[in-house]
């Protein structure tokens, strides 16, 4: 796990109303602060600047920018993955497994996870932003355990979840495995987008930043027995 802090500057200034989004599809009606636009001051790699977030808020009567500075390296990170996710995976260990749909659903959510920058990032004064890596975190944890179901009739400490060897006595990947996927990337997907791209691009409805309208079904997917 990287824990080195690579920062450049970024600004991401958001406003009052969703209707400045353009390309953005989700259309329910946002509760609390509302969203109008995002702007990106793009940046150069080499930067050595804070990256900044600033939020104007509109929730209390409060117009007060809140200002969260998070490590640049973040937003690369997004990027990264998210062009990761919507390609084949280049694993050997995915090719021994005779490219089985759920080990690789596996493989790619934990490729996402260790690949992180900082595995405890402060968002201060942002709690939608926690939300938004708590929910990644949480998803790519449901999808690990629903490897270990697939395969804990072999072994039952979790050790032939990965042994590539046993694959065709792996139980078949589920919707359910599907849909954590899904709902994975998809919001890898959204971020990318607020974080990288203005807040531009095609969009999933998956976060609290641009007020999707499909954000209030990952907590229930989550808590799900």
């Amino acid at each position: 796990m990287k824990s080195k802090l690579l920062i450049g500057s970024i600004v991401l200034v958001i406003g009052v109303a969703i209707v400045g989004v353009r390309a953005y599809t989700g259309d329910a009606k946002p509760s609390g602060d509302e969203i109008k636009s995002i702007k990106v001051d793009e940046v150069s790699k080499e930067s050595t600047e804070p990256v900044t977030i600033k939020v104007d808020e509109v929730s209390k009567g409060s117009t007060e920018p809140v200002a969260i500075v998070y490590d640049k390296e973040i937003g690369v990170w997004l990027s990264e993955m998210n062009a990761m996710l919507s390609a084949p995976l280049d694993d050997p260990r995915l090719k021994e497994a005779n490219n089985d749909e759920g080990f690789e659903y596996y493989l790619k959510a934990q490729k996402v996870m260790d690949s992180y920058p900082n595995r405890t990032p402060i968002f201060l004064g942002d709690t939608n932003l926690e939300k938004e890596f708590h929910n990644l975190i949480g998803l790519e944890g449901r999808i690990s355990l629903l490897q270990f179901s697939r395969t804990s009739h072999l072994d039952s400490y979790g050790r032939a979840k990965e042994d590539t060897s046993l694959y065709d006595q792996w139980k078949p990947s589920d919707d359910n495995m599907r849909q954590a996927f899904e709902y994975f990337s998809q919001l890898v997907n959204d971020l990318d987008v607020a974080f990288n791209h203005s807040g531009v691009g095609e969009t999933f409805g998956m976060t609290h930043l641009l007020n999707g309208a499909k954000v209030t079904e990952i907590e229930p997917f989550l808590n799900a027995k």
